[in-house]
């Protein structure tokens, strides 16, 4: 494994690239796009935000996007962007709805540096409190019950992953990917729900247990998920790749190689893996 550092930009939680246009989000909702069209594996970049948004109806629901994707459908035809997909995790831990599952489509629309982003969907986990399937035990959920989601373009699967325990592991379900217009009108979101059930669980695996699941981005069969804290012996930065074919997994130690800040966007620009920590530097990584 090798890893370069070839920018900095602003800290923040997962994000997504698009053509060669990196969204990374902060845990309520704020956007930076960034165009990273001049990374070349060289000279390390500072890069400013060509703009900046906060997603829409943010106020009445802000997502903690720890994890973000693009997928594959266009919300309108002549869309320069796909929809994108972001999930709530734990910004409401506290609340009396927490939102276990919950992860939010939105439209993206550009006009010149100005952003646009609007609510189109959500897309619900329901069965959060089933103890054979997504719960930690009968009796309580684990550490981190509110999942992160990536979606394979390729095949139109919604891939949906959960910390149980220690003893459970980290499960991964594959659903097919809704349509954005499916779903009932939910009430209090005035857009379209689309809840996915124990019978629309296509498939399903274990793997060791993820210590803290952070960014994840799925490519070519294999899910990139990162995890871990800062400074963390026990629950180390490293970066987890997960075949969703052959149901493989490989672990790496970021530390090993000195980087200890906490691991959390990552996505693909062309063939490159690039991730970026909390800190808001960005690598290129070998694997």
């Amino acid at each position: 494994m090798k890893i370069q550092k070839v920018a900095k930009i602003l800290e923040g939680q997962d994000g997504a690239i698009y053509g060669t246009e990196l969204f990374r989000f902060d845990t309520f909702g704020e956007c930076s796009v960034y165009d990273i069209s001049a990374l070349n594996g060289g000279k390390v970049v500072e890069l400013a935000p060509i703009a900046q948004f906060k997603v829409d109806r943010v106020e009445e629901l802000a997502p903690h996007s720890n994890s973000v994707c693009f997928g594959c459908d266009f919300y309108e035809e002549g869309d320069r962007y796909p929809l994108l997909y972001t999930n709530i995790y734990n910004n409401y831990a506290d609340a009396e709805n927490k939102l276990f599952g919950v992860c939010l489509v939105y439209r993206i629309q550009r006009e010149g540096n100005d952003f646009k982003s609007t609510l189109v969907q959500a897309i619900e986990i329901g069965f959060c409190e089933d103890a054979e399937l997504w719960k930690a035990t009968p009796d309580g959920h684990g550490v981190r019950p509110y999942g992160n989601f990536v979606i394979d373009a390729v095949n139109r699967a919604y891939w949906a992953f959960v910390m149980r325990n220690e003893e459970l592991g980290t499960r991964y379900f594959r659903f097919d990917l809704p349509s954005v217009f499916d779903g009932e009108l939910d009430p209090v979101l005035n857009v379209r729900k689309a809840v996915l059930k124990a019978e629309d669980v296509r498939e399903f695996f274990d793997c060791e247990y993820h210590r803290y699941i952070q960014g994840a981005t799925l490519r070519g069969g294999v899910i990139y998920s990162t995890e871990g804290f800062r400074d963390d012996a026990v629950n180390r930065p490293a970066i987890r790749l997960i075949g969703v074919t052959d149901r493989s997994e490989k672990y790496f130690d970021i530390t090993e190689l000195g980087y200890w800040d906490e691991p959390e966007c990552i996505s693909f620009l062309g063939d490159t893996c690039l991730y970026s920590d909390a800190s808001g530097n960005v690598y290129e990584v070998e694997f």
